[in-house]
């Protein structure tokens, strides 16, 4: 008996507790004010592009709001934190940062181009994560004439990072909280109180000066691009890189789609690499072998035949030589790239040519030289380091490559981006007067 009477009494004690913080959490809420709203802010200038990517939603483990509703007669109770995590729609808020992008830039909210989440090749990616966020809802609370009408107030706490595309960084950060709370009652969900303290949260990252200075910031200035039926001729002026040297002019590609590899065919700035890496971006960074950095134009791009041509800074370095020649089954080959990203930059790897392929109409040439994600756009290289192709795809099972790669051929590319690439007499000319 003792014993039970010993459990009785902890059951008893722990119930008091319960009930104690229960009534802690409904006193909070209950009485929860949000803070005054934030002022619409202003964005002037030719603005870039935003694109709101992620939201993330980590509340704490504990009651998050208190409900009443008297019109119904229902029983006050206190919202999990589950509760609150479910009510949270990703793509409303993402039209809600939308909209309020562009009230701030002076543009209807309907109106499309500068900050629509539709956009393939933003400036700056948005992400939100939500570390907080307290509510009160009462329904037909004494309002005077509003007895079916919600009232309330939200407070939402987040911690916002932008970040830059081209720079790859983060270019704003905060932790910022905001709310809402109405002046006069109103019908549907109260749902909409949490919609609204979210808009609040995004008028308050935008007049962030941070945010401000990015998005104003003008963007780098593109030079005219030759007209797409004008073929564009290739430049040797400097003796053509050897194996040993040839790392030297491959780079990497970054984008709004991620990364790949790219290499110089043209001593003034011209660059291969694939449609997929640069994807409907007009600019792209690229990252040479020694770390430095440069901003390249997308000159012309092709998704069919999955190629594009990107004029940079080549910073005096040499472009590669091409061979014309077709490959032979068997010959040896070696493949430049940056596997897996930047770490591992200009990775070269040794094959041999597998086979000559057509798929859907298109050559490719088939290898078993190791690359990988990230390699896409880097050069096949011959034995005397002149290019006979660039990586479009390899074949993968269970998530491991298996040693059966795809390769344009780099004639194929040449003809579908209207290049001409200089004659032999031109590349043998510029190597005997170099000193």
């Amino acid at each position: 008996m003792r014993r039970w009477a010993i459990l009785a009494l902890a059951a008893a004690s722990l119930a008091c507790s319960a009930g104690a913080a229960r009534a802690a959490d409904e006193g909070k809420l209950k009485n929860l004010k949000a803070p005054p709203p934030a002022a619409a802010p202003t964005l002037t200038g030719d603005l870039r592009v935003v694109k709101f990517t992620r939201m993330i939603v980590e509340l704490k483990p504990e009651p998050w709001a208190f409900m009443r509703n008297q019109a119904t007669f229902a029983d006050d109770r206190l919202l999990s934190w589950q509760d609150g995590q479910k009510a949270m729609n990703p793509q409303a808020y993402a039209a809600i940062f939308d909209q309020e992008l562009k009230r701030a830039a002076g543009k209807s909210p309907g109106a499309g181009g500068l900050f629509t989440q539709e956009a393939s090749s933003p400036d700056f990616l948005a992400a939100v994560k939500i570390t907080d966020m307290e509510g009160r809802f009462c329904k037909a609370c004494g309002l005077s004439g509003l007895n079916d009408k919600w009232d309330g107030a939200v407070v939402m706490t987040a911690h916002w990072e932008v970040y830059s595309v081209l720079d790859r960084r983060v270019v704003a950060s905060a932790d910022i909280t905001g709310g809402y709370s109405p002046t006069k009652g109103f019908d549907g969900e109260p749902e909409q109180l949490i919609t609204e303290a979210f808009r609040d949260n995004v008028r308050r990252l935008i007049a962030l000066p941070d945010f401000q200075k990015a998005v104003t910031t003008p963007a780098p200035v593109l030079a005219a691009a030759p007209p797409p039926k004008t073929s564009i001729a290739l430049v040797a002026a400097r003796p053509k890189p050897a194996i040993a040297q040839a790392s030297a002019s491959v780079c990497v590609v970054f984008s709004p789609q991620g990364s790949g590899s790219g290499f110089l065919i043209s001593d003034d700035g011209y660059l291969l690499t694939n449609h997929h890496v640069v994807g409907a971006a007009k600019v792209v960074k690229i990252k040479w072998a020694d770390g430095s950095e440069s901003v390249g134009q997308v000159i012309r791009s092709d998704s069919r035949r999955d190629v594009a041509l990107v004029k940079a800074d080549s910073g005096g370095r040499a472009a590669l030589g091409m061979r014309h020649a077709a490959a032979q089954q068997g010959e040896t080959v070696y493949a430049i790239g940056s596997p897996l990203g930047d770490r591992f930059q200009n990775t070269m790897s040794k094959g041999i040519v597998s086979a000559l392929r057509n798929q859907q109409g298109l050559a490719y040439i088939q290898s078993d030289v190791m690359v990988n994600h990230g390699s896409s756009g880097g050069p096949l290289l011959d034995e005397t380091g002149r290019v006979i192709g660039l990586t479009a795809s390899g074949q993968v099972i269970n998530g491991a490559p298996v040693g059966i790669n795809f390769f344009i051929p780099i004639d194929d590319a040449l003809k579908t981006l209207n290049l001409t690439a200089p004659s032999e007499p031109a590349v043998r000319e510029a190597a005997a007067h170099t000193p």
